[in-house]
């Protein structure tokens, strides 16, 4: 029998207070080496990230097929690419070559900038926070991810 190590990282989360009620989960993360705030959206079923963001100005992308662009939010969404992105780094935890869904976070990140919360580089989706074994623990405001 192999026995499979992993490795655990803990990361702090940020809680995203929204007026009126309602809290929105978030980490640090450096995409590319460059600092970004992730929501984590344990609903959504794929991960995305922000295609009018520049730093993603120089990646290729291909258009994504809708059937495999997940439900919900993703599935309603008319300019949805695919992409590589090369880095993640969440705190000491790095993921390469990650293949992503694109698509425009304007009306999130308008409606942040609304409520004083930071710009917005993507959303981590069930895809990426069950691949990497994700616990979130609100009591201590952290998420733990165990990685082969």
């Amino acid at each position: 029998m192999t026995d499979t190590h992993y490795k655990k990282y803990k990361v702090k989360l940020k809680f995203l207070k929204i007026d009126g009620g309602g809290t929105h989960l978030a980490v640090r993360a450096k995409i590319n080496g460059v600092s970004s705030v992730l929501l984590i959206d344990t609903g959504a079923s794929n991960t995305v990230f922000d295609s009018d963001n520049p730093i993603f100005s120089d990646i290729e992308t291909t258009p994504a097929d809708k059937k495999g662009a997940g439900s919900g939010f993703n599935s309603e969404l008319p300019e949805l690419v695919i992409g590589e992105i090369k880095s993640i780094k969440i705190a000491r935890m790095e993921i390469k070559n990650l293949k992503v869904i694109f698509t425009s976070m304007n009306h999130i990140n308008n409606l942040y900038k609304t409520l004083r919360l930071p710009s917005i580089t993507g959303i981590l989706g069930s895809d990426l926070l069950l691949t990497n074994n994700a616990i979130i623990d609100f009591g201590n405001k952290l998420i733990m991810f165990e990685k082969k």
